[in-house]
């Protein structure tokens, strides 16, 4: 297909285009970059060369023109600078727009595109889903409100606020939960739980809906996910029952391939990654070359991974990833790796700390956290492992505090309940 590009009117959306000699130079920023180019998703990852992307035109559909589930993304490796937004309507909706300023005003406009996704390989019909990309243009440590649709079909007017530049700042918060699978009231409440305590973003380990080629479920989660994505970011990875489905890629806008990317946030390198990949490679050398070439630029950082089968989980029902251990593990140790959060067993659990497939001091070594109670069924069945520190089949969501020095993890669970404590500090 012929990818599309959003109008040029504002020079920040053309500003993302690598030059020759910025292209041989330096490659990492060429695979991290955010591309204002927009392309229709098939299944297992793959580009829907057969659909097109539709630029903005000022049509409405009578179903559902107002826009619907509308959401905040980090298309990019630098959430400073670049913004996405989407949302969905019924399908003869076209018009994309998002109009956006500083203190208040809606005083800039974008067009951008729209297309359809799912159909015969989802098999429940077609949909449509909107998304503007700003890649570059918006200011550091800056609020901005925004509101997305056409005329006549506004969505009501959210804000989100822009971190300083990478590396700028060292205190912030963050939210880690995964695993909400099929249980969407519960979700809301784990969500609207999270959002009280006010965190920059919220990392997510997968497994968001029972079956990813459903819509219906996807509409189910990002309704009780209320407006609350439409100011915070979420930093999903791709879980199994995610199936590398076309519903999973077009409705959110991340950094690379998508399936895996890297986001760097004040003093964090945070890679997302993907355990369930279509060809074996894809863990074995694409992922694992990734991941070197990231981690590198940023040696001084707390590093972090995100994905969603553990490589050390004491919980019986599917245990540890063996073989992504394999591949993993040495490129988490090489670069110490400060943290690997996942989910896949529904379950909280705390790994000691770890190098070299063996336990060290805590400045030392990696911390591997199972996060998998955001109401998928939980799992109570464990085994005594060496590396097993904690486990607590409970729902429950972490709050994340990060200083120069350490990071403080507080784990609770619906009710509020503290369920565990602790920090990683530098080595």
């Amino acid at each position: 297909m012929i990818p599309f590009r959003l109008v040029p009117a504002l020079v920040l959306l053309a500003a993302c285009d690598m030059s020759p000699a910025e292209e041989d130079t330096d490659p990492v920023a060429v695979i991290n970059q955010c591309s204002p180019e927009l392309t229709v998703p098939g299944v297992l990852g793959e580009i829907d060369e057969d659909r097109p992307v539709q630029s903005h035109e000022d049509t409405f559909g009578s179903e559902q023109a107002d826009p619907m589930h509308v959401r905040y993304n980090w298309p990019g490796r630098d959430p400073s600078t670049q913004a996405a937004f989407l949302w969905r309507t019924d399908l003869e909706t076209l018009a994309t727009v998002v109009e956006y300023g500083t203190d208040g005003d809606l005083d800039q406009r974008v067009e951008g595109g729209s297309f359809r996704f799912g159909g015969a390989a989802s098999g429940d019909g077609d949909h449509r889903i909107h998304e503007v990309k700003l890649c570059e243009g918006l200011e550091p440590d800056t609020t901005y409100s925004y509101r997305v649709g056409g005329e006549g079909h506004w969505s009501p007017t959210y804000t989100f606020t822009t971190p300083g530049a990478p590396g700028s700042f060292e205190s912030f918060r963050f939210a880690m939960v995964g695993d909400s699978r099929g249980a969407y009231e519960t979700w809301g409440t784990v969500l609207e739980l999270i959002d009280a305590h006010d965190p920059n973003f919220i990392i997510f380990s997968g497994d968001a809906v029972e079956a990813g080629p459903n819509q219906e479920e996807w509409d189910a989660w990002f309704e009780a996910s209320g407006d609350i994505f439409a100011s915070t970011a979420v930093v999903p990875a791709h879980g199994n029952h995610e199936f590398l489905s076309s519903n999973y890629f077009a409705q959110f806008s991340l950094g690379n391939n998508e399936q895996w990317y890297s986001v760097e946030y004040g003093s964090l390198h945070l890679v997302n990654l993907n355990d369930t990949v279509a060809s074996p490679e894809h863990r074995s050398e694409d992922q694992v070359e990734f991941m070197n070439e990231v981690w590198a630029e940023t040696p001084d950082s707390w590093k972090m991974a995100n994905q969603h089968q553990s490589i050390y989980a004491t919980c019986t029902n599917h245990g540890s990833n063996l073989d992504v251990r394999e591949m993993w593990e040495p490129v988490f140790d090489s670069h110490e790796v400060d943290v690997v959060v996942a989910g896949h067993n529904h379950i909280y659990e705390r790994s000691l700390p770890i190098r070299n497939g063996a336990a060290v001091d805590e400045a030392d070594g990696t911390l591997y956290l199972v996060t998998g109670g955001a109401g998928a069924p939980l799992y109570n069945n464990t085994s005594d492992e060496w590396f097993g520190d904690i486990a607590n089949p409970i729902e429950h969501y972490i709050i994340a505090d990060v200083t120069a020095d350490k990071i403080d993890f507080v784990v609770r669970d619906l009710s509020n309940n503290i369920i565990d404590e602790f920090s990683k500090t530098r080595r």
